[in-house]
């Protein structure tokens, strides 16, 4: 097979707008499911509801906290940097000198009753709170009113636990699901060709680099990769790093005659909404791919990377076969 670069036509026909796998989507439905079930089995669902019944409610569930926020559509980020505020001026803890993540919160609420009791009065009445008011935007103080949600329909509930958590993992578990997809590919290449791969930082391009054929220190073939189904600030600072990646190989390649190769992977609606972007991650590599040009990767492999990598043996064997 003769390989040459696809086309900006190609590679933005070609686009996976959304990557289905039933794992992934299996792993949030489960997630959901625990918080759901954790906030019906011995849910505050008092009237009045009352600080103490969230405090004992938030020390002895193992996701009570998660479950609550949840049901207040506050991410953990901002329910920490209120904790935080809080240190600050002394009404929890002896002060701030830096800030605790969440699984230290979760231990300090289980270990100390009056840490989860102002963390609880918190939660259930913190948008009536003189002093936050005047410490706190509104956005963030009109989310700490736990008493107001409570007998929220429970298809509404599941819906807003299920938006929380696919922000939280839904982009990461894509991601890893794209690169694991490409690292099987490099696998099975490896197991034909005894092509060796490797992750990390290589001086040649001045950054990490998603996958390098053979080795970093031997980088003839460098892949940068980035799937997305959202359009972010991110997705600025990743494009501009993968151009510079390329510039630095293109000059390395005219400097000494060589023939390294650098390949953006690129995949995802998201990035189908930014074209410009997008066209010009197509025009600035030597190979561009996505899911449904993978194939293309083994080709792109046996004509760059040197003889000398290869394992003739492998190679003999695959041909008998």
């Amino acid at each position: 097979m003769q390989v040459k670069k696809i086309t900006f036509e190609e590679a933005w026909n070609t686009t996976t707008a959304f990557l289905i796998d039933e794992e992934i989507e299996n792993a949030i439905d489960n997630k959901v499911e625990s918080i759901a079930k954790a906030s019906i089995n011995g849910r505050i669902s008092h009237k009045p509801i009352k600080v103490e019944k969230v405090a004992d409610y938030l020390k002895d569930k193992k996701e009570g906290l998660e479950v609550i926020l949840s049901d207040l559509t506050l991410s953990q980020e901002k329910f920490i940097r209120i904790v935080s505020l809080l240190r600050r001026i002394c009404r929890i803890g002896s002060g701030f000198n830096s800030e605790w993540n969440f699984q230290r919160i979760k231990t300090k609420i289980k270990e100390d009753e009056h840490f989860s009791r102002e963390v609880a009065k918190l939660l259930v009445e913190g948008a009536e709170d003189r002093e936050l008011k005047k410490l706190l935007p509104r956005y963030y103080l009109e989310k700490l009113n736990l008493k107001e949600v409570v007998g929220e329909p429970e298809v509404k509930r599941r819906l807003k636990i299920k938006e929380q958590e696919s922000r939280k993992w839904y982009g990461n578990l894509k991601g890893k699901k794209v690169e694991n997809i490409i690292r099987d590919e490099l696998e099975r290449i490896k197991l034909s060709y005894g092509i060796t791969y490797e992750r990390g930082r290589i001086d040649l391009i001045h950054t990490d680099a998603d996958w390098i054929v053979p080795s970093k220190n031997d980088a003839y073939i460098i892949i940068m990769v980035s799937y997305q189904e959202t359009t972010s600030s991110g997705q600025t600072n990743k494009a501009r790093d993968m151009y510079r990646a390329y510039e630095r190989v293109r000059e390395r390649n005219m400097r000494y005659k060589e023939n390294r190769v650098f390949i953006n992977f690129v995949d995802g609606i998201g990035w189908l909404a930014r074209k410009a972007d997008f066209k010009r991650l197509v025009e600035e590599c030597h190979y561009f791919l996505n899911l449904n040009h993978l194939g293309m990767l083994e080709f792109i492999v046996k004509k760059h990377v040197p003889s000398k990598f290869f394992n003739k043996k492998k190679i003999r064997d695959l041909l008998q076969h």
